[in-house]
Parts: C-alpha cells; sequence; structure tokens
C-alpha cells in the first residue's frame, strides 16, 4: 500500500494544531532481563544436550570398578526467521507535508520492530504450557513429565495457585530441589519473577516488605528481595506468573542479524520506501530455566 496525497490530506495544509496517536510513551526493552542474546552465523543452531556421569558405586574388593557412560541428551535446533516490515509514500506527498510526519516512519518503524521482538519472546512464556509449541525433550516448556537423560522424570510446572508469600515460598524451595539428567542434585538458584500487570502491587509487597504479607505473626519475610522482578505486559494469562533461574542456555533470543533500516526511491514512479529487517529466532533449550505457575 502506498501513502499518497489523498491519504493524508489534511497533512498538505498549515492549520492543524498537533498531531496526536503516534507518539505515546513506550515501555524498555524488557525481553532482555530473562532471554539471553545469542548470536549465530548460520541459517540455524542446534544445542545439544549431555549428562555427567552418575553415583559412585561400591567396589568390592578383588572386583573391578564399576565404569558407566556419559548420555548424549536432547538436541534443540533454532532457526533463524527473517522479519520486516515497510512504508512507501509518493514522492508528492513527501514533499508537500507541512508537519513532518513522513520523516518521522523511521522511528514508527523502530516502534514497531520493538513491539514485535517483545511479543516473540514473551509469547514463548505464554504458550509454556500450549502442546502445539514443545522443546528438545519433546514436553511443553512447562510440564510435569520433562524426561531425564539418564530415566526417571522432573517438573518444571508448579501446582495451580495464585501468587501468595505461600505459593511463591514453594516455588522457591520447587526450584533448590532441581536435578540433572543424572538424578544428581544441582544448585539451581532463582533469579527473576515474572508476572503480568495485574500481579504488581501484590508481587512488590511479596518482595519488599519486612515482615511475611497477608499474616496476623510479626514473622521475617525470608525471601525478601529474593529475585529480581519483571512486570510485563504482553503476558496474556491474568493470574499466571513464572521464576526464572540461572540455569545456563535456557532462555534464548537467538540473533543471526540486528535489526537495519533502509530508504531508497523507485526510479520510475518516484516513490520513497522505508523498512526494516531482522533475522532471528526465540526459545528454550533447558526448560530448568523457568518454573511456571498458570495460576488457581
Amino acid at each position: 500500500m502506498t501513502t499518497t496525497s489523498g491519504n493524508f490530506a489534511e497533512l498538505l495544509w498549515p492549520g492543524i494544531k498537533e498531531l496526536f496517536g503516534k507518539a505515546y510513551n513506550d515501555y524498555p526493552v524488557l525481553y532482555t532481563k530473562i532471554f539471553e542474546t545469542v548470536q549465530s552465523s548460520m541459517a540455524f543452531e542446534k544445542y545439544q544436550s549431555v549428562t555427567g556421569l552418575t553415583l559412585a558405586g561400591v567396589k568390592t574388593q578383588g572386583a573391578p570398578i564399576p565404569y558407566v557412560d556419559p548420555y548424549q541428551g536432547y538436541q534443540k535446533e533454532m532457526v533463524n526467521t527473517t522479519f520486516g516490515l515497510g512504508s512507501i509514500v509518493t514522492r508528492e506527498m513527501y514533499e508537500d507535508d507541512q508537519y513532518n510526519y513522513i520523516n518521522k516512519i523511521p522511528s514508527m518503524l523502530a516502534r514497531s520492530a520493538r513491539q514485535t521482538m517483545e511479543t516473540l519472546a514473551w509469547n514463548v512464556i505464554n504458550r509454556a504450557t500450549n502442546t502445539s509449541y514443545t522443546g528438545a525433550d519433546g514436553t511443553v516448556l512447562a510440564a510435569t513429565t520433562h524426561p531425564l537423560v539418564g530415566g526417571g522424570t522432573y517438573s518444571n510446572l508448579l501446582t495451580a495457585a495464585d501468587l501468595t508469600q505461600t505459593s511463591y515460598e514453594v516455588a522457591i524451595q520447587t526450584i533448590m530441589d532441581a536435578v540433572d539428567d543424572q538424578s544428581l542434585k544441582i544448585r539451581l538458584m532463582p533469579k527473576t519473577l515474572v508476572i503480568p500487570t495485574g500481579s504488581t502491587i501484590r508481587a512488590k509487597k511479596i518482595l519488599q516488605s519486612d515482615r511475611v504479607t497477608g499474616s496476623n505473626d510479626n514473622d521475617m519475610n525470608v525471601v525478601r528481595n529474593e529475585t529480581d522482578l519483571v512486570v510485563v505486559p504482553w503476558i496474556t494469562d491474568a493470574d499466571s506468573w513464572a521464576i526464572t533461574t540461572d540455569c545456563p542456555n535456557g532462555l534464548i533470543w537467538q540473533e543471526r542479524r540486528k535489526l537495519e533500516f533502509g530508504r531508497d526511491n523507485e526510479f520510475d514512479t518516484e516513490n520513497l520506501k522505508f523498512k526494516m529487517t531482522w533475522r532471528s529466532d526465540v526459545s528454550w533449550v533447558d526448560p530448568r530455566c523457568l518454573y511456571y505457575n498458570a495460576g488457581a
């Protein structure tokens, strides 16, 4: 579609006090607070899990030492996709614009790119239990039956409950009981509480109060400032919440080409074209990166 003088006739004449609808305050970039940005140099990248070894066994006197093998685990493939958007303006519209609106199109494209990136990233959380979106181990991001390579399962899907002091404490304890793919204990620590906007006040009470919230006792709040807080307007489930951990190779924003802007003229039509593109993928590798609660 091409913007012509007919589309924006009011911009061709003086007399408009102010143009509104395009200049609102935006959130700072949020997805980078929990997604690790990984640079890519190929069309797709593969992430391969491997295990350590099991517990040691008893060596009977005179008998050989028991030998075990590590395992090759699950493989995650992330394919870089090109995203883009553009706008076309006639030369006449550009020349006759009285309010410098056309020259602001690059900044509008930048805003669209940022909003798109946030939407793509936070949809990973929105789809945490959606069976149409599975990871390397064949299960969804948040599941009660993630298979362990060495046998057995583990869960990063918390028992459904709204965010309270109690449910938050249970989540912290659950994270600290994590195991690796050989069922050995790992030191997994909580990092960031991720919430929709409607849980902001409740979350701040839990994280910032000196005393236990919602209690008549004078108990110390032992989980005060236990995690950072990210309030996300792109979270669609109003009572869901999640806690990210320090698990390596967790939530990944894979970047093949950074956001680029272009501007050119068509020779025959003299139309002015603006565009922006980038290449990326976003997903998760190790599900231990996130413990999710869908809310009550």
